[in-house]
């Protein structure tokens, strides 16, 4: 009866665990607080406009990731430090139309080396990160390629193999990190791009 008991008891602690605090194995959330898009070209904003056109140019990404303790109650020390070793871009469409170098660009992924200082238990800590959200090579592969040229706003829409004006996605970003014992931990965020050949309008 007591194994039963203690069975039902550790059921119902996990059950009541959020899916934040056992997401990874450190003592940290991490999470992306904000994402601001920054094109080669044009202004920074919530939201990135990717200008295919010219001259071709990656367009990148600034991070804010916060740590926060999952037991205030509990302290840190530096070999909690978290060091961001990589990043991830998976990109897709809210029509689901989600192929990647037809419908969408290719993922991409690249490394990292940002320190952010483990928490105490007063607050979070915070660190900034720039990521290449799209990079060179994109804007001459497909799908974002086949915009270019098709800036006349009287062109009736078509397949963006010929005649689409834009192509909206969404940009979902994963950065992983790990403690400086080696405890890993990720956080993600969104950014909303709008590629279109904006020059030549």
């Amino acid at each position: 009866m007591k194994k039963v008991l203690v069975g039902l008891l550790a059921l119902v602690a996990v059950g009541c665990t959020p899916d934040w605090a056992r997401d990874n194995n450190s003592p940290f959330v991490m999470r992306i607080s904000q994402i601001v898009g920054t094109p080669g070209t044009g202004d920074s904003g919530a939201i990135l406009h990717s200008d295919l056109c010219c001259p071709i140019v990656n367009d990148e990404a600034t991070l804010t990731v916060e740590l926060f303790l999952k037991n205030v109650q509990l302290t840190s020390t530096p070999i909690e430090d978290v060091l961001l070793t990589r990043y991830e871009v998976v990109y897709t469409r809210t029509d689901g139309h989600n192929i990647e170098g037809v419908d969408v660009p290719f993922r991409i992924t690249g490394p990292l080396n940002q320190r952010i200082h483990a928490p105490t238990s007063t607050g979070e800590t915070t660190g900034e990160v720039v990521i290449d959200v799209v990079r060179h090579q994109a804007k001459v592969e497909a799908p974002i390629a086949n915009l270019r040229g098709n800036a006349n706003p009287q062109l009736v829409a078509g397949p963006l193999s010929g005649g689409d004006i834009f192509l909206t996605v969404v940009a979902h970003i994963t950065v992983y990190g790990e403690t400086t014992n080696g405890r890993s931990l990720s956080a993600s965020g969104d950014l909303q791009i709008t590629f279109a050949d904006f020059a030549d309008q």
